[in-house]
């Protein structure tokens, strides 16, 4: 057994952070919860579902003492690691205090549900769950997948039951919450903007269970809510629904300035900054728009460029949103609110003590722009062109004609890539150039192709996946016609 948690630990990379558990203590813990239990009255002792009677012999003890030891080690791993999972870069300890552990199950003949640890901000609940085989036919059928792809037969054919049991995955009816519960406090008259859930397999806790990291973003602010979100998965059925408590969270930064603001400095669109919500581990944002998009405003996505914001440190340091790593309105990546002198919407500066807006002094480097984006003839390779993007961002370059090699600074990292490789070095480590057909290894449709730092016509191109190493995001734009531009919007 140890050496089966030691390896999950090894591949979760969380710190060695799991107790020691002395199976005396533990028997001691065992024998008073089940005496406990025997002595309450009926209609507190009876659970959801109604155990077998119980046989205390000191096999049955001892049993439970090796279940207990193995499902609190593992229970451990899972807690602490939803920061690790969700949060990977930098200090977690701000949110520590509102990590939930004691939640919810629910089962019923052949599954039990469990959170084993959760955290919400406000608008997006962070979860670690874990479905158990309760007899062998279920196990099997868990293991295999079997029972999450005979789930979506009725919904999405004998195709997405096929390819499910091929790939082992869950598939898009698998876990389900009752979103449409919950309203905007302030506006009670209006359903919230309903949001959406992804999901990610963890190693197994053992051979009879499987566990997942959840992602549920409700799509909108909503606070503190005494009502607890209901999750369920699609095989166990509603009935079997555990509660998410939604009622403990950080304390937000909350502005309500509004202000005419330039919402997206791309386009130069102005509107009304209603409110600005930031969380430790995401933002929300209310604007009241100004002036009406023209036509080809969303046709180009030119509006990636909205909600362009900054975060002013008390140690000066700046940091933008793609920093804090912001896919939608989360953070892979936790702020300490403490530490944050003001927020930079667009090119306005609001202090985050609710005194008087001034303007911001950023360079032009930080906002939007765009930039050449070179797509091979007859593939899906995007390119950018390496002096041009570095001059655009600030980023220190440097060209070596002798050996083809340009080295380019920029975050704290350096890439130095050389014409004709299929590879080149971050911060000296070499990294392989690869297109992949999908972000999963284990899907069947994976396939990967090799890709190169190329010189045409004296201008160094290379693929754009090398920007994700300066927290870059990148965009390819559109004409009216859906045509590909030629150019790619960067966000800094």
């Amino acid at each position: 057994m140890s050496s089966h948690i030691h390896e999950l630990w090894d591949d979760l990379e969380l710190q060695l952070l799991y107790p020691e558990l002395n199976p005396d203590d533990i028997a001691r813990r065992v024998s008073a919860a089940l005496d406990q239990d025997n002595e309450l009255p009926p209609a507190q002792a009876e659970p959801r579902k109604t155990p077998m009677k119980r046989s205390i012999t000191s096999i049955v003890l001892f049993a439970a003492v090796l279940a207990l030891m193995a499902g609190s080690v593992l229970a451990v791993a899972y807690r602490s690691g939803v920061l690790e999972l969700f949060f990977p870069k930098g200090d977690t300890s701000q949110v520590e205090p509102y990590v939930q552990t004691a939640l919810d199950t629910a089962e019923n003949e052949d599954y039990r549900l469990r959170v084993d640890s959760c955290l919400y901000d406000g608008q997006n609940v962070y979860a670690v769950v874990t479905v158990e085989a309760l007899n062998d036919q279920a196990a099997e059928d868990l293991m295999s997948n079997k029972v999450i792809a005979e789930s979506h037969r009725e919904m999405w054919g004998e195709d997405m039951v096929n390819r499910l049991l091929e790939s082992g995955s869950t598939g898009p009816e698998t876990f389900h919450c009752n979103f449409g519960d919950y309203y905007n406090e302030e506006e009670s008259d209006v359903p919230m903007s309903v949001g959406g859930m992804g999901s990610k397999e963890l190693p197994n806790p053992d051979d009879h269970s499987r566990s997942w990291q959840i992602d549920i973003q409700f799509g909108s602010y909503q606070g503190l809510q005494e009502q607890p979100l209901n999750f369920w998965v699609d095989f166990m059925g509603k009935d079997c629904a555990v509660d998410i408590p939604l009622d403990n969270m950080a304390e937000p930064i909350r502005l309500t300035p509004n202000e005419e603001v330039t919402y997206n400095p791309y386009t130069g669109y102005k509107g009304i900054l209603k409110e600005f919500i930031l969380t430790p581990t995401s933002f929300s944002v209310t604007v009241e728009p100004l002036e009406k998009p023209d036509s080809t405003y969303h046709t180009t996505l030119a509006d990636q460029g909205e909600d362009c914001f900054f975060l002013r440190m008390k140690d000066g340091t700046i940091l933008t949103r793609m920093q804090l790593g912001a896919f939608n309105d989360q953070f892979d990546t936790v702020v300490d609110l403490s530490q944050v002198q003001s927020i930079i919407y667009g090119y306005t500066e609001f202090p985050a003590d609710g005194s008087p807006s001034f303007p911001a002094d950023l360079p032009e480097t930080l906002y939007p722009f765009t930039c050449t984006e070179i797509i091979l003839e007859g593939t899906h390779f995007f390119r950018f062109p390496v002096e041009e993007l570095c001059q655009k961002l600030g980023a220190d370059y440097q060209w070596d004609e002798d050996t083809q090699t340009a080295t380019a600074a920029y975050r704290g990292v350096t890439l130095t890539m050389t014409a004709g490789e299929s590879c080149y070095q971050m911060n000296g480590e070499t990294v392989e150039l690869l297109f992949e057909t999908r972000y999963d290894k284990t899907d069947p449709d994976y396939q990967a192709f090799p890709e190169y730092i190329t010189l045409e016509d004296g201008v160094l191109t290379a693929p754009v996946t090398v920007l994700d190493h300066w927290s870059l995001n990148y965009i390819p734009l559109h004409t009216a016609d859906n045509e590909l531009a030629g150019q790619m919007l960067v966000i800094p």
